[in-house]
C-alpha cells in the first residue's frame, strides 16, 4: 500500500498519512510523499485546500521514525537530519492555500511540529499533542521556538519542561487546536473547514499566508544552527541512542 493516499473533496485535497506503523512515525518516504502533496496543491490550480491527517483511527504522527533516526551517527549526519527537517516544515508552511491538519491519536515532536506547520489545526478529546524529547535525551531547540512563538515563552516552557500530554481544553483554549470534535468525524470536520478556508477570495488570502509565515520561516532557518549544535551534543551523550534502543527493544 502506499505510504500516503489522496482522495479529492471537490476542490479540497486530503493527504492521509499511511505507514505500516498505526501511529505513523515519520519516515524519509512518508516525509517525501508529503513535499510530493504540498508541490502539487500548491501548482494545481484545482486544488484549493489541503488537509493533512493520519486518518480518524489513527495517530497523525508519534514523530521521527526511530528505525531511521536511530541510524543517525557524527556531526554531519545530525546537520544533514536538522537541515532536512527543517526544510520540510518549511514546505509545508510555503503552502500559500489552507492548509488543515485533522489530528487523531498522538501528534509528538516531529509530528507536533508538522501540526504547527498548517494553518487550521482540528482535534478530539483523544488527541495528545507532546513535546517530551527532553525527557528522552533528546534536544527541542525547534519545537520550542515554534511553540514560543505561538504561545510565548510561558507556555513554551510549561510544555517542554513538563514533557506530559497537553490537555485538549487547554490546547483548544490558546489555539493549539482551533476544533476539537468527535474523533469519528475528524477528517469530516477538517475537510468542511478546509473548504470554508477555500473559498475566501484566493489572492488575498495567499498574499497575507506568504507574508505571515515568511516570519516562522526566517526564524526556523535562523534557529538551524543552534538546532544542530544542541543534536550534536545530544547524540555523542548516548542519551538519545539509549532512548531509541529502549523504544525499538534492542
Amino acid at each position: 500500500m502506499p505510504i500516503l493516499e489522496t482522495e479529492a473533496y471537490g476542490a479540497v485535497l486530503v493527504a492521509r498519512f499511511n505507514h505500516s506503523n498505526i501511529n505513523n512515525p515519520m519516515s524519509v518516504e512518508l516525509e517525501n510523499a508529503i513535499r510530493a502533496t504540498c508541490k502539487e496543491t500548491e501548482e494545481n490550480s484545482a486544488i484549493r485546500a489541503l488537509v493533512l491527517t493520519g486518518g480518524n483511527n489513527r495517530s497523525f504522527c508519534a514523530g521521527g521514525d526511530f528505525k531511521e533516526v536511530a541510524q543517525i551517527s557524527g556531526r554531519a549526519a545530525v546537520e544533514s537530519f536538522i537541515d532536512r527537517v527543517v526544510d520540510f516544515y518549511c514546505t509545508i508552511l510555503h503552502v500559500t492555500k489552507p492548509t488543515v491538519a485533522a489530528i487523531g491519536g498522538y501528534a509528538v515532536g516531529l509530528g507536533f511540529q508538522v501540526a504547527l506547520s498548517c494553518d487550521w489545526r482540528v482535534g478530539s478529546s483523544e488527541t495528545k499533542l507532546l513535546m517530551w524529547e527532553l525527557k528522552h535525551g533528546l534536544a527541542c531547540t525547534i519545537g520550542g521556538y515554534m511553540l514560543e512563538s505561538f504561545l510565548g515563552r510561558a507556555a513554551m516552557s510549561d510544555i517542554i519542561y513538563r514533557c506530559e500530554a497537553i490537555p485538549v481544553a487547554w490546547a483548544a483554549d490558546h489555539k493549539l487546536l482551533h476544533e476539537v470534535v468527535d474523533s469519528e468525524g475528524l477528517v469530516e470536520r477538517a475537510v468542511a473547514r478546509a473548504q470554508i478556508l477555500s473559498e475566501f477570495p484566493e489572492t488575498t488570502f495567499r498574499r497575507t499566508k506568504a507574508s505571515l509565515n515568511q516570519r516562522l520561516i526566517t526564524g526556523l532557518r535562523n534557529i538551524a544552527l543552534d538546532a544542530k549544535e544542541a543534536h550534536v551534543a545530544a547524540f555523542a551523550s548516548g542519551a538519545a541512542e539509549e532512548h531509541f534502543n529502549r523504544v525499538l527493544g534492542r
